[in-house]
């Protein structure tokens, strides 16, 4: 598979795994996450974005998106995460796609990040009144009229039947993200999307 490939990440909030990081000295800790750093580095990827959602889901306190030069490259990531024993730290949930909107440059100052993971509905409605594409439009507007983004939506049905697309939206306030659901429930959104969703604001470190 070529072109870039972006992996979001959930993380879970583990005690076995809070444990373990827990029992790393601080200069232990500090040179895991150099490691890390380093495996990144070494492939040619990139953080999108990584958040600290704690505030807003404490069984989920970090998640993030990171985009990798190809499918290879991941692959790659994940052989040297192993090797530097990240993997033993961390209990985290992941998900792999393909952009087919972004990424798009972030305009909002200060802003509140949302992740959200679309689940796989076999029950919607058939769009043989283009009714999908009108509630789309209309998604979009509220967007534009809350001066909030879609900073990228991916294709992620390859990887996940169960999760066939996710992506990453922006917002300059919480008050924003509130206006456009209270939109969207008046659209009917709701009874045609499934989704999974987190809130963020950036994050320096796992600490």
């Amino acid at each position: 598979m070529n072109g870039p490939i972006y992996q979001i990440f959930v993380s879970n909030n583990s005690i076995a795994a809070n444990l373990a990081w827990k029992a790393l000295s601080e200069e232990e800790r500090k040179a895991l996450e150099e490691k890390e750093r380093a495996t990144q580095e070494a492939v040619g990827a990139k953080d999108i974005v990584f958040c600290d959602s704690a505030w807003a889901d404490e069984s989920h306190p970090w998640w993030g998106v990171t985009q990798f030069p190809d499918l290879q490259a991941r692959i790659e990531h994940t052989r040297m995460l192993r090797e530097i024993g990240w993997l033993d730290h961390f209990d985290a949930f992941t998900l792999l796609g393909t952009a087919f909107h972004g990424p798009e440059t972030l305009n909002i100052p200060n802003p509140i990040y949302k992740l959200w993971i679309i689940k796989n509905n076999p029950a919607e409605v058939g769009d043989t009144d283009n009714l999908w594409g009108l509630i789309t439009e209309k998604h979009n507007a509220l967007y534009r009229e809350c001066n909030s983004q879609v900073l990228l939506a991916c294709d992620s049905n390859w990887c996940s039947e169960a999760y066939p697309s996710f992506g990453l939206s922006a917002y300059p306030d919480i008050d924003a993200n509130r206006s456009i659901q209270a939109g969207l429930d008046k659209l009917g959104w709701r009874q045609r999307v499934e989704s999974i969703t987190y809130l963020g604001i950036p994050a320096l470190s796992f600490d």
